[in-house]
């Protein structure tokens, strides 16, 4: 009998479950884990026979979560996992659940329900577990030998990818790292009176609504990243609190298959795909945190200072951040490409002002989610999507309010940079600004040039897709005869709306290093980029002119 993936140690040629390419390793995990008997047959509590409400014994409320809930079990090894119960159904422990009680009631419901060191509360705590189908199961078709069959797959299977620093720094590699979380999932919470403690009549629907005020701030771990949260958070009226309403399109998130029908991988060239499709709510918050790197990076040359004040707004694993988020759904995406429409509130006590430029410098140079640097061909390159049948590339954001979208032409971006760099050295009290040369995006005039033109149709958007253009790392992402790109591209693309449905074509150009400009062996491409850029009728509108000099390969 061989040992189970949970219980052997976790390196390489005997179990790692949480390093993303080692699938088999991840999918026996969980054939163990949910099908242990291997009959697909996976254990589950049932609505129905545990109604919602008082039964006499016990009090239940039922919520269905709209996105993600992440608990960890503690345990200390590769995967963090919620715990387990009965059957291998994840819970959430009663001294949890009374933790988020805690935490929202006055002095007088804290002692009356959850007690005191000498006295205990007249509330039990027993905790919550999921109902119906927790694992998230979806079947995919699939063609085998000519066959059309169906795969069942899992979206429990979560993923963690930091990207920052390959982002804003330098070209390194990244570790993609798994996890366990509940997708969408309908959490049922039960409490039970302590007879032994008072008279008072417990009134449930005050545990009921205090409950639902707790899992405002969020239940679990990842809660500043949109998990475990239910309802809208409280800061969301505060007089404070930016409202931005956007609507989006680009490529979704391409997700994990938790896979526990092994003899049905059959095709080692298989692609992960999808698992159920979902939109990913923390790309804001990781993109305003890689943006401020990088504004900050451009007025500091200290690196410490620099994370640190990207910590201290956005949040570390030791401390929360200053600046909460909460983006409100109203239009759920239907397929791979997502459409959506949603408010974002963003909200901080401190430092206002620049949180707001920041918020709209993310909006107006790029916007958020997966290839936010290119442009969605789907809408401005629609033959290269139709007829050649290739996959979507990039993304789309709007945002109609007039409050916030003030720029409509190349004099107005060129002055909302130049504020926005300025008001970078105000919060850090530079006065005179040096950048962190070794990042490849930090926000300094010498490091960066931003070119942009009025247009009706996108003038840039081809050049991305010649040849030469294409197989320059600092353009295309990769290398001649590269089959997918492999760099992090040194150009921003935008198509930003402005009035008269018209677009600021935006082309932002970071050349600081220039190796990533070499094309094959020694061809710099930077100046025939620019170059190209200038044919096309965009102009500088921020930065300086790269500068021309020999290319050395370093």
């Amino acid at each position: 009998m061989e040992v189970p993936r949970m219980y052997r140690a976790q390196w390489e040629e005997r179990c790692q479950l949480q390093f993303v390419p080692r699938t088999e390793d991840r999918d026996q995990w969980l054939k163990e884990w949910i099908d242990p008997e291997g009959n697909g047959n996976v254990y589950q509590h049932t609505s129905d026979s545990k109604p919602e409400g008082n039964d006499g014994s016990i009090y239940r409320v039922k919520i269905k979560f709209p996105y993600r809930v992440f608990t960890n079990s503690g345990q200390d090894d590769s995967i963090q996992r919620p715990p387990f119960g009965k059957k291998g159904i994840p819970f959430i422990s009663g001294s949890s659940i009374k933790g988020l009680f805690r935490r929202v009631c006055n002095d007088e419901e804290k002692l009356f329900y959850c007690g005191s060191p000498t006295k205990p509360g007249c509330l039990r705590f027993h905790g919550a577990y999921p109902i119906g189908d927790w694992t998230g199961k979806v079947r995919f078709p699939i063609i085998r030998n000519g066959d059309r069959l169906s795969e069942t797959c899992y979206s429990i299977l979560d993923i963690a990818h930091p990207q920052q620093k390959k982002q804003v720094e330098a070209q390194e590699t990244t570790n993609a790292n798994t996890f366990i979380s509940l997708l969408e999932p309908t959490l049922v919470f039960e409490f039970s009176r302590n007879d032994n403690n008072s008279d008072r009549k417990i009134e449930w629907e005050e545990v009921k609504s205090l409950l639902q005020t707790a899992l405002k701030q969020g239940l679990g771990g990842k809660t500043s990243n949109g998990y475990g949260i239910f309802g809208k958070p409280d800061f969301i009226d505060l007089p404070e609190t930016i409202h931005l309403t956007l609507s989006g399109s680009g490529v979704s998130s391409t997700l994990l298959k938790g896979k526990v029908d092994l003899p049905k991988n059959w095709s080692q060239k298989e692609p992960q795909g999808q698992g159920k499709l979902e939109f990913r709510h923390h790309i804001f918050k990781a993109s305003f945190r890689g943006h401020v790197s990088r504004l900050l990076a451009g007025v500091c040359n200290d690196k410490e200072l620099v994370k640190q004040k990207a910590d201290e707004l956005f949040g570390s694993s030791d401390n929360l951040g200053k600046v909460k988020i909460f983006w409100e759904q109203t239009r759920k995406p239907q397929n791979l490409s997502y459409t959506i429409e949603g408010k974002l509130h963003i909200y901080t006590q401190q430092n206002q002002r620049l949180i707001q430029q920041i918020v709209q410098f993310a909006y107006v140079m790029g916007g958020f989610g997966k290839t936010w640097r290119r442009v969605s061909h789907a809408r401005f390159y629609r033959s290269y999507v139709e007829q050649q049948g290739k996959f979507d590339i990039g993304c789309h954001w709007e945002s109609r309010q007039s409050d916030f979208m003030t720029i409509n032409s190349r004099e107005d971006l060129t002055v909302f940079l130049n504020q926005l760099h300025q008001n970078c050295r105000d919060y850090l009290a530079i006065k005179s600004p040096t950048f962190i040369r070794e990042w490849r995006e930090a926000w300094h005039p010498k490091n960066v040039a931003v070119y942009s033109q009025v247009v009706n149709e996108s003038q840039a958007i081809r050049l991305f897709h010649q040849e030469t253009f294409k197989t320059t790392p600092a353009i295309g992402g990769r290398n001649q005869g590269d089959t997918r790109p492999n760099y992090v591209s040194s150009v921003w693309h935008r198509m930003l709306p402005i009035s008269n449905h018209q677009y600021l074509e935006i082309v932002t150009v970071f050349h600081g290093d220039r190796t990533p400009w070499r094309h094959r062996s020694q061809d710099n491409q930077l100046q025939p980029f620019i170059n190209s850029l200038q044919d096309q009728g965009l102009q500088l509108s921020w930065g300086q002119k790269p500068e021309l000099q020999p290319f050395s390969g370093k």
